[in-house]
């Protein structure tokens, strides 16, 4: 074969001129080390192993390859680098010859071309990739003269690397830094003052090891450890394409939580995982864990194609398990062989085979909760809180039944004053509807000026109805709708009423409906109402905010289906007429603005009804309405309760007032939210709830090689398997998920137990011991400390798996307990500390952020687990990713919750994929659409804006006030003659950041307390409107311009750097 054509011909004087300006070092050069990165960036996508990509037929990646004669050519000649043919085109002056070519826009510097010189000079010597090896456990390392203590095995192997460089570990950190260190590593919260100082006076020997042990047994460690993996494994309360409709998925995460409290081994969390559902004996805690298959995309959006949705499930779920679980980029050979690793497609194939016989749909998603399939199962988690939920429930139920005197009187006022005024000047006016339409299957007649009749529903009920107002001088103040009776309705109702409720299954399996659980009378469920008015029809000004409405009220309806419940967009309430009524009943919406003829002439209705065509009204008159209307939501038996003097009224008749007015009283208000969310959390501990996992089809579905990845081309059958490149699957395994677990944690892989230590190992120090922790293959990191690794990996898996092993091992070292004080020299010589010559330092995750809010001031609600939790939001927050009219799709409308779901861990917060929590979102909370194993670290003014004005840190910082001047349960005194200010300052200080202050920054706390305090005894105003932000209770007791500007203070403490930095 002529030279040219594989490389052209090079000038010989190239080899002498490059060794002049190149020189030589000194350092051993090590194939996978110092020379694969350099080829597998610039050499490999053109000479590796995808053969399709390959060209001039030339394989790089092999020494088999490298080293073989080509017509008297040899790319990389072993010690002899002038009948290295790559070698001087890597160095050719000549733009046609040199490699990599200028239109690669790769060009290899000074030193990465040192290091290939070096190299085929020393034998140009090929070895396996690292990674693709089993780890060994080598013999630890023994350092001469090392004037460090060696506390565990840690230790000894990262002293061997700082002392090959002549450096030294830098001291211990002091108590107060390593307690806060420990305390966020291992449970995500900062320590209280009280364990800081226990531990700050703790001098015994093993004062560490028994925090660490503390804080391992804390139920928050399972917390802490499961945010990492419900990043990776993508779980979210969303289901993400389309309109991005909720789904229940929260038994998962709270299986995840309990699995690393109780220390269940890894290869058994990975195994359930993936498998549970094909385990013997299998139990439901297993099915909740197979959840983890489920947490991937879907949709139920018209004009996909089920086969083609299936498919990218499935990719999905084959990527997840190559970056989370093996650290393997699997989804780059989806369309063709791997550029870089030793993947081909139809290894992808072999491997997407496993997951391509499940049971769920390809079009799903979207037409309510929980695509199938999904079971009814009772949570995992083991708390201690159901004896305190019960006696919370107890004690509010006994204080709502007992009529308080004072609250009963005001109540009966304002509701007096309201019916004098009852009917005033009330209008109701007919409309003219024009137009009627429905997104689905439904078909709907004008019947009249005024009304539209159902003629056939269909199961996504969402009605438009376009209407013409009429002449009026008068504002509109409200919207009614009226729903008439027909004789063809059972009991003459109002709709089909064939609405079934479900019961649990005996065992684990689906939802079954109870036909003998059906509604007796025909009726109707409104689920949401929304209205816009325009000057043409399609211009509407847009009115379908939930402030829009000031309040709703109802002539009928049923104890579980009030007229309030068609405001909220859940699926599950909505309004309901009393089956007792008989007649039309209606509903009347009284606008919060009252709306004038000037806006335009047109109205648009829309109107949404529960999932199911049973639920649907079979005729649906519309109006408008002027005037007041005020007093019309109260039952007849509490207006004539209030004719009645209190003197001489009966006792049932307060009875009856008081039951009005313990459901409607603002005073009461707390304690209904209270009481309504201890029952909710005793619910969800003791009642079964829907959850998705896997199954196997009920018919398997064949496997092809996928043209391109595209599922209309598929070309090959293929059966389930592994990359050949990896050991093959153990002998006898079944040939399915549960066969593709055991192989995943078999003692031969060589990556499953180095890629866990790794991605455990970064929680404590930043950074993984390989940076790329996805990415294991070619293109991934060389390891910082290689044998350290291996020697983790492998004394990992002779544990049993033992999690809890591990991270005691890896935080009880001196190498983590390092300060993180860095020197000029350290920050010279390793600049990113990949030696690990001092102590990490890094920004706490976004969740922690918040949560340390919550916890210092003492607002934060620690119970675990339970359904996800709605806490302050931008009140528009999922609107724009909406659709307002599908009202049996949830998680339409963010409805900000009440009470103590205000202050639950971040962890708990709800999810929405295409609307993630914005002030997460700004601290680099992924929002789970894919998987993600190491979160982006940005800093933004978004950051500064979060911590400064949302409302939970606007909150925290004045309950935290509220702590500094007035907390009983503390020790400390609180009386302001008692008190100086500097010991309040000193006390919050240490609250925050876990030390006392400087005498620098005390200066710098004290003169803001003092620019506060003046600024709001000059503007009492601005102090009541800081001090109204969030929804607890303010501590009336204090003087208004004294909190405030202690809440300044507080506030400024959140926002310090170090605030939000484990130091």
């Amino acid at each position: 074969m002529n030279r040219t054509k594989i490389f052209a011909a090079t000038p010989r004087w190239m080899v002498l001129s490059v060794a002049v300006w190149i020189g030589s070092t000194a350092r051993a050069i090590d194939y996978n080390r110092d020379i694969r990165p350099i080829l597998s960036e610039n050499c490999f996508a053109c000479h590796g192993f995808d053969e399709k990509a390959r060209k001039a037929k030339l394989r790089l990646d092999g020494a088999e390859f490298a080293h073989a004669d080509r017509d008297g050519l040899t790319p990389f000649k072993p010690g002899d680098l002038a009948n290295s043919e790559a070698w001087l085109r890597i160095i050719s002056p000549d733009e046609d010859e040199v490699m990599p070519p200028p239109d690669s826009h790769s060009k290899l510097t000074a030193a990465q071309k040192e290091k290939i010189k070096t190299w085929i000079e020393a034998g140009a010597k090929y070895s396996a990739h690292w990674a693709f090896v089993a780890p060994q456990k080598s013999p630890l390392p023994r350092i001469e003269n090392s004037t460090s203590k060696i506390k565990n095995p840690v230790d000894a192997f990262v002293q061997a690397q700082l002392a090959a460089q002549k450096l030294r570990p830098a001291p211990e950190a002091d108590r107060r830094t390593l307690i806060r260190r420990l305390a966020f590593d291992l449970t995500g919260l900062p320590p209280s003052i009280a364990e800081v100082e226990a531990f700050a006076a703790d001098r015994a020997p093993h004062a560490v090891e028994r925090l660490v042990d503390r804080l391992l047994a804390s139920p928050h460690f399972g917390e802490r450890l499961a945010l990492d993996w419900l990043d990776a494994a993508r779980y979210a309360d969303t289901n993400g394409f389309s309109i991005d409709g909720g789904r229940h998925l929260w038994l998962w995460r709270d299986w995840v939580i309990q699995a690393f409290n109780d220390n269940l081994p890894y290869d058994r969390f990975l195994a359930t995982q993936l498998a549970g559902d094909l385990l013997p004996n299998r139990t439901e805690s297993d099915q909740i864990a197979t959840g983890f298959q489920r947490n991937n995309m879907v949709t139920h959006e018209g004009g996909t194609i089920p086969e083609e949705n299936l498919t990218n499930y499935n990719a999905d779920r084959v990527k997840t398990l190559g970056e989370a679980v093996l650290g393997l980029t699997l989804a780059c050979a989806q369309c063709h062989d791997h550029k870089f690793d030793p993947i081909t497609q139809r290894d992808y194939f072999r491997t997407f085979a496993f997951f391509n016989s499940l049971g769920d749909k390809g079009l799903d998603g979207n037409g309510g909760v929980n695509p199938g399939p999904f079971v009814r199962a009772r949570t995992v988690l083991k708390t201690n809180d159901q004896p305190a939920l019960r006696a919370r429930i107890a004690a509010l139920e006994a204080k709502l039944a007992q009529p308080d005197p004072a609250v009963l009187g005001a109540w009966e006022s304002r509701e007096r004053a309201r019916l004098a005024e009852r009917g005033r000047d009330l209008q109701v006016l007919p409309v003219k509807v024009v137009k009627v339409s429905t997104p689905n299957a439904s078909v709907l007649e004008i019947v009249g000026d005024d009304r539209v009749r159902v003629i056939r529903g269909g199961d996504l009920a969402a009605f438009d109805i376009l209407a013409e107002l009429p002449k009026t001088d008068r504002p509109i103040t409200g919207l009614r709708v009226t729903m008439h009776p027909l004789a063809e309705f059972p009991l003459n109702g109002w709709g089909k009423g064939t609405r079934l409720k479900t019961s649990p299954p005996p065992a684990p399996g689906p939802a079954v409906p109870d036909p003998a659980e059906s509604v007796k009378k025909g009726t109707f469920k409104l689920t949401a109402i929304d209205a816009s008015i325009g000057a043409l029809p399609g211009d509407q000004v847009d009115l379908n905010k939930l402030e829009t409405f000031a309040r709703v009220t109802a002539s009928s309806w049923e104890a579980e289906h009030p007229a309030v419940g068609c405001l909220d967009r859940r699926s599950d309430s909505g309004w309901s007429p009393d089956p007792a009524t008989d007649g039309p009943v209606h509903l009347t919406a009284t606008l919060a603005k009252p709306l004038f003829q000037g806006a335009g002439p047109y109205l648009n209705f829309q109107l949404g009804f529960g999932a199911g065509r049973a639920l649907l009204p079979g005729l649906i008159q519309i109006a408008v309405v002027t005037g007041t209307d005020d007093g019309t939501d109260l039952p007849a038996a509490v207006v004539d309760a209030l004719a009645l003097a209190p003197a001489t009224r009966p006792p049932e008749a307060t009875a009856t007032l008081w039951a009005q007015c313990a459901q409607q009283a603002a005073e009461l208000w707390r304690d209904r939210v209270e009481l309504k969310n201890a029952r909710e959390q005793l619910a969800a501990l003791t009642e079964p709830f829907p959850t998705m996992v896997m199954a196997v089809a009920a018919a398997p579905r064949d496997t092809f090689i996928l043209n391109r990845g595209d599922y209309a081309q598929p070309g090959e059958k293929v059966e389930v398997g592994t990359p050949a490149a990896l050991p093959p699957m153990p002998a006898g395994a079944p040939q399915n998920r549960l066969g593709l677990a055991q192989w995943i944690t078999m003692k031969g892989n060589p990556l499953t137990a180095r890629v866990a230590v790794n991605r455990i190992w970064k929680l404590f120090f930043g950074e993984g011991l390989v940076g790329t922790l996805a990415d294991f293959g070619l293109q991934g990191d060389w390891p910082t400390h290689p044998e350290l690794l291996d020697w983790l990996a492998v004394d990992f898996a002779e544990s049993g798996w033992d999690v809890k092993r591990l991270v005691r091992l890896i935080v009880t070292s001196g190498t983590y307990r390092q300060s993180s004080a860095a020197t000029a020299g350290q920050l010279e010589t390793d600049p990113a500390n990949q030696l690990l010559a001092r102590g990490p330092r890094f920004r706490l995750p976004a969740e922690f952020v918040r949560d340390q809010a919550l916890a210092v001031s003492g607002l934060l609600v620690p119970r675990l687990g339970g359904p996800s939790v709605n806490p302050y939001a931008p009140g528009d927050l999922w609107r724009e990713v909406s659709h307002y009219g599908s009202t049996p799709a949830t998680a339409q409308t963010f409805v900000q919750d009440q009470g103590e779901k205000l202050y639950r861990r971040s962890l708990y917060t709800y999810l929405k994929r295409t609307a993630s929590p914005p002030n997460m979102a700004a601290f680099d909370a992924p929002n789970r659409e894919v998987c993600t194993v190491a979160r982006s670290t940005t800093n933004t003014p978004l950051q500064a804006l979060v911590t400064l004005n949302d409302p939970q840190f606007v909150e925290a910082s004045r309950v935290l006030a509220e702590r500094v001047l007035a907390d009983s349960e503390t020790e400390r005194v609180r009386d302001g003659e008692r008190e100086s200010d500097e010991a309040r300052l000193r006390w919050a200080f240490v609250a925050c950041l876990s030390r006392p202050p400087q005498p620098q920054e005390f200066a710098v706390l004290a003169a803001a307390l003092k620019r506060e305090r003046a600024h709001y005894a000059k503007d009492e105003s601005a102090a009541r409107a800081l001090l109204a932000v969030g929804e607890s209770p303010r501590n009336e007791q204090l003087p208004v311009a004294e909190l405030a500007a202690w809440t300044q203070v507080a506030s400024l403490l959140f926002n310090l750097s170090e605030t939000i930095t484990r130091n």
